[in-house]
């Protein structure tokens, strides 16, 4: 009886093309991940700014509501007395508030309304962002 033997070749271990190629793949999705966590990051911490920011809106707003029509006459130092009140880091944000009288834009009007605008600004990944909020204030 014969035998028939057939030749194999002999595994020497991973070739050069294996490697690269697993190197090549390796980087790959690491570098995926690697973006994929960082929009991540970026877009959690921007959802927790415009959160604090939001607060600090609806802080401004709230007092708004309570002050009589003639305290909220002089935005300037209303903005001072605001600023220290809600503890507003002003090295990260700007403050900035604006008011439009009914009677500006109807002239003989009586004076009733106003319209005061809180306007937040901060920078967040080198861009200028800020929310807007507009409130009447109505003469009592």
């Amino acid at each position: 009886m014969k035998k028939y033997s057939k030749k194999t070749n002999k595994e020497k271990g991973a070739t050069a093309l294996d490697i690269s190629t697993g190197a090549l793949i390796f980087m790959l999705f690491t570098s995926i991940i690697f973006t994929l966590y960082l929009q991540i990051y970026k877009q959690s911490s921007l959802i927790k700014i415009h959160q604090d920011v939001m607060g600090y809106a609806i802080e401004i707003c709230e007092d708004i509501d309570l002050k009589n029509y003639s305290e909220t006459e002089n935005l300037d130092e209303y903005k001072n007395y605001i600023i220290s009140k809600i503890n507003l880091p002003v090295d990260k944000y700007t403050l900035i508030l604006q008011q439009e009288k009914y009677i500006d834009t109807h002239p003989g009007a009586n004076d009733i309304i106003k319209k005061i605008i809180v306007n937040i600004k901060y920078t967040f990944d080198n861009q200028e962002r800020s929310i807007e909020i507009k409130k009447l204030k109505v003469k009592e």
